[in-house]
């Protein structure tokens, strides 16, 4: 095993000692920020596999995230289906919407499919507001009932639900790393840089597309799903263009085509937005002036910038020890 190998490993296990020492500290605050991180680190990292890995500018991504809050919650409250198997329930209903999307998008690509998944959000927005028998409109639903514990642990706490999440976040992130360092992962890449000569050599283009579309939306269905019996609220507003533009803002800060980028740029923003909460109503205006100077700047984002920069450091202190033994 190669030694940056090895560092990537002793990196990933001191992050996952940390993250699990957090808690420790008792501040509620710090914990209640870091399991909205972790939700929102797993909603831009499914994000990732379309925009960073086939390329794919979706605007509309908060969708599929609300229609996973909602599903969940509507089962939960009206059927009294256990909120684990809502959770699950929400990640399908949004992988059954992401396969509507995705077959038009087939056909679509570049400022077309970002209107079309635009569109599409905006129609699920629309939906939220207007079916008020079923949704209690821009009221939204409150009072969903939290998910149960098991045995002496109570999901109803935040220490309990910070452990899930991050457990959660872990487990996801693996499932992502195994699918993109994978031949599917390369056959994506391929698509992103030239669909016609993947077509070429025989790869059925249309079946990737669909499946990764599938797979990105179950996650966010999931993600709302976890985050609707956290807060035990639902609105609207989970669907908003600026919710799904937020979301965006998290892969491209962190660094787009990358599995540990996106979660980079979730807790960057997340706890960026916390600094900041005096002006959050200019927040539009806020992610729109980062998203401008990150493609200017960092068309990597962090992660790239970081990479870049520790590879730079390796290259030059290699040549100053051969000029040293030499």
């Amino acid at each position: 095993m190669r030694m940056s190998s090895l560092n990537n490993i002793a990196y990933i296990i001191l992050l996952i000692i940390i993250f699990v020492l957090i808690p420790l500290s008792g501040n509620q605050y710090i914990i209640h920020i870091m399991i909205l991180s972790f939700i929102n680190a797993i909603l831009a990292s499914a994000l990732d596999l379309l925009v960073g890995y086939t390329g794919s500018l979706i605007l509309g991504y908060a969708a599929f995230y609300a229609v996973g809050a909602y599903t969940s919650t509507l089962l939960s409250i009206n059927i009294g289906l256990s909120p684990w198997l809502g959770v699950a329930l929400g990640g399908v209903a949004s992988m059954l919407a992401g396969l509507v999307m995705g077959i038009p998008a087939l056909r679509l690509r570049g400022p077309y499919l970002a209107i079309s998944t635009l569109g599409f959000g905006v129609i699920v927005y629309l939906l939220l507001i207007n079916l008020d028998f079923i949704t209690r409109g821009p009221l939204g639903i409150p009072n969903i009932p939290p998910l149960p514990g098991a045995g002496l642990i109570d999901f109803s706490s935040r220490t309990s639900y910070y452990y899930l999440m991050l457990t959660v976040y872990i487990i996801i992130l693996y499932i992502l790393w195994m699918l993109t360092s994978s031949r599917y992962g390369r056959i994506l890449v391929a698509m992103r840089e030239d669909e016609d000569a993947a077509k070429a050599v025989g790869i059925n283009t249309s079946l990737y597309r669909i499946s990764v579309y599938m797979i990105s939306t179950f996650i966010a269905g999931v993600s709302g799903g976890f985050y609707a019996h956290y807060i035990r609220y639902v609105n609207p507003d989970m669907s908003s263009l600026s919710q799904s533009i937020a979301i965006l803002s998290m892969v491209l800060l962190g660094g787009a085509g990358t599995v540990i980028g996106p979660s980079i740029g979730a807790f960057t923003l997340m706890f960026v937005s916390e600094i900041l909460r005096p002006l959050l109503e200019y927040r539009l205006l806020i992610y729109g002036a980062l998203i401008i100077l990150i493609i200017r700047f960092f068309p990597g984002g962090v992660y790239g910038y970081l990479i870049k920069n520790l590879v730079q450091r390796k290259t030059v202190s290699k040549e100053i020890v051969g000029e040293v033994k030499t």
